[in-house]
C-alpha cells in the first residue's frame, strides 16, 4: 500500500484518487479523494487540465512503477536545495527588519482599505480608479526597497472574510519583489505592482455565495468562478490609464504553459512574462494562505509544489528565478536548527540555504530562550524543517518586532 502519483493518461477506473494534485484552485469535482468509477471523470480531469494525479493503492487498484509520493518529495527537495544553492537575487535590505515592521504594518493595513474601497466601488458599477492604487503601489515598493522580508512576512497572515482584498494586496508586493529580482525598469516594476492589485477585480462581478462558499465549487460553480480573469480583463480594458502589462496580468494569471488554462487557453509564449510571473505568484500565495476548506502550506511545501506544476502549468525557468527572488525560508518563517532551537528566519543571505535567525526556544527542554541573532551562514548550524508557530505557542511576528 502506497501513495503514488501518476498521470492522467496512465489512470483506469477502480483506482482511489488520493489527491488531485491541483489544490491551488478549486475544480469541478465536489471531493478531493474519490474512487475513479468511469472513463468520464478522467476525461473531465484532461478537459480541467490536470496532468499528475496521486493515487492510493491500498484502497484502490496499483499502477506498478509509479513513483511514490515519498519518492516525488525527495526529487523535488533535492531540486528546491539546488535552487537555493544558487546565488540570490532579493534586494539587499538598507533598513533593519525592526526599523521596517512598523511602516510595512502601516502599508499593509492603507493598502487593504484601498483595495477593499474599489472592490467595493466596481460591485456599485464604478470604475476603477488607477489613481487611487498607484501611490499604494509606490508604498509597496519603497518598503520592499527598504527591507524586502518586512512586508512580505506580514502578507502571509489572511482573515477569511477580507482573503480577497489581503491576496490582492500579497500578490502585489510579491510582483514587486519578483520585478525586481530579475532587473526590472521602475516603470515596469509599477505596472507589475499595479497588475497584482488589481488583478482581481473580476471576481466582485461573481456572486457572493460563490465567492465566499465555505467548501468545493460545483462543477457549474467552477465554470462561473472561472470567469473572474475575464471579467477583469475587460473592466480594465475600459478603464482610462491602464497599461498593457496590467490587463495581460489580470487576464493570463490562471493560463497555464501547456495551454489548459483560462480564460483563453494561450500556450507557452503566447502568455506575456508578467503573466507567467503572475501565474506563479498568485498560485504560491494561494498555497501559503489559510482558507475556510485547507490549511495554508509552509513556504518550503509551496515551494517544491511550484517545481513540480513546472512545465505544464508554471514556466519552469521564471519558477527558478521567483525562489532565489523570495527566498527558500522567507522572513518570519519559524524553522527548526540542528541543535534542536527553534528560530525565526530575519533576513536573507546571498546562500538562501543560510539565513539570519533570531533563535527564541529550545524545543528540546521546552523554555524560551533570550532572542539573540545567529548568521547560518558563520555557525555549525543548519535548518532541519519548518515549524508551525501554533504547536509552540509562538507568534514570529513578535519576534520580528523585538
Amino acid at each position: 500500500m502506497a501513495i503514488k502519483r501518476v498521470r492522467i493518461d496512465q489512470l483506469k477506473p477502480g483506482m482511489y484518487i488520493h489527491d488531485l494534485n491541483c489544490g491551488w484552485l478549486q475544480h469541478g469535482f465536489l471531493r478531493q479523494q474519490f474512487l475513479l468509477k468511469s472513463e468520464s471523470q478522467i476525461e473531465k480531469m484532461q478537459h480541467q487540465g490536470m496532468h499528475d494525479v496521486y493515487i492510493d493503492t491500498g484502497k484502490g487498484a496499483d499502477l506498478p512503477g509509479a513513483p511514490t509520493e515519498a519518492e516525488v518529495q525527495q526529487v523535488l527537495q533535492e531540486q528546491l536545495e539546488a535552487s537555493g544553492s544558487k546565488k540570490a537575487t532579493l534586494p539587499t535590505a538598507r533598513v533593519p527588519q525592526k526599523e521596517e515592521a512598523a511602516a510595512a504594518q502601516r502599508i499593509l493595513g492603507e493598502a487593504q482599505g484601498v483595495v477593499k474601497d474599489m472592490m467595493q466601488d466596481i460591485r456599485l458599477g464604478k470604475q476603477v480608479d488607477p489613481a487611487r492604487a498607484m501611490p499604494v503601489v509606490d508604498e509597496i515598493n519603497a518598503s520592499m526597497l527598504r527591507n524586502p522580508g518586512a512586508l512580505l512576512s506580514l502578507g502571509r497572515i489572511k482573515q477569511a472574510d477580507t482573503y480577497t482584498f489581503q491576496h490582492c494586496v500579497s500578490v502585489c508586493a510579491l510582483l514587486v519583489s519578483f520585478s525586481h529580482a530579475l532587473g526590472l525598469d521602475a516603470q515596469a516594476v509599477r505596472e507589475a505592482g499595479l497588475g497584482g492589485l488589481l488583478h482581481d477585480v473580476g471576481k466582485m462581478m461573481i456572486p457572493n455565495e460563490i465567492l465566499n462558499k465555505p467548501g468545493r465549487l460545483t462543477e457549474e460553480e467552477f465554470a462561473i468562478m472561472k470567469s473572474h480573469a475575464a471579467l477583469s480583463r475587460d473592466l480594465l480594458k475600459d478603464t482610462p490609464g491602464i497599461s498593457d502589462t496590467v490587463i495581460r496580468i489580470a487576464s493570463e494569471h490562471h493560463e497555464k504553459m501547456g495551454g489548459c488554462g483560462y480564460p483563453m487557453g494561450l500556450r507557452g509564449d503566447q502568455i506575456s512574462q508578467a503573466g507567467r510571473m503572475a501565474a506563479i505568484v498568485d498560485v504560491y500565495d494561494a498555497l501559503t494562505s489559510n482558507r475556510v476548506y485547507h490549511k495554508g502550506m509552509e513556504p518550503s511545501d509551496a515551494l517544491k509544489k511550484l517545481l513540480e506544476w513546472s512545465g505544464d502549468h508554471l514556466d519552469p525557468d521564471l519558477v527558478q528565478l521567483f525562489i532565489r527572488a523570495l527566498g527558500i525560508y522567507p522572513v518570519g518563517s519559524l524553522v527548526r536548527l540542528s541543535d534542536g532551537k527553534l528560530a525565526v528566519v530575519v533576513e536573507q543571505q546571498e546562500d538562501l540555504l543560510r539565513p539570519i535567525v533570531r533563535v527564541v526556544y529550545d524545543a528540546v527542554r521546552g523554555y524560551g530562550l533570550p532572542p539573540r541573532d545567529l548568521a547560518l551562514g558563520q555557525a555549525n548550524q543548519h535548518i532541519e524543517s519548518f515549524e508551525e508557530p501554533a504547536e509552540w505557542g509562538l507568534n514570529p511576528l513578535d519576534y520580528l518586532r523585538a
